[in-house]
């Protein structure tokens, strides 16, 4: 298994981290939003590297699962930000991007983890 700081998907959540960091700075208050989104980014990251050093696929799965499901999260709350107008739309669209990106990257490394045995 490689080491998560070699892994693209990692990068490219950290990426996003980025992204929502640099988006959500001057956002207005909206509730919790600001920091839900900065939680669930940083999710993302966190639990690519921390499945990927558990040293079995079974466990790197399973935390993928959890990074997928904070990358969903940070799509529908950069949609919400968006709708709101927390966040000017072409930020918004910007991070939906990056997110779909980095979900497509997380689903394509459990296909292969699955078909891996």
């Amino acid at each position: 298994m490689a080491r998560f700081t070699t892994l693209h998907v990692w990068q490219q959540a950290r990426d996003l981290l980025r992204l929502v960091s640099s988006a959500t700075a001057d956002m207005r208050a909206e509730g919790d939003l600001k920091s839900q989104m900065r939680r669930a980014a940083i999710s993302i990251a966190s639990n690519i590297a921390e499945g990927s050093e558990r040293g079995s696929d079974r466990e790197f799965r399973r935390f993928l699962c959890i990074a997928q499901a904070s990358n969903a999260e940070v799509e529908a709350q950069a949609t919400i930000a968006g709708d709101l107008g927390c966040i000017a739309p072409t930020t918004s669209a910007q991070l939906i991007e990056q997110s779909q990106r980095v979900g497509r990257m997380i689903a394509r490394l459990v296909m292969a983890i699955d078909a891996s045995g």
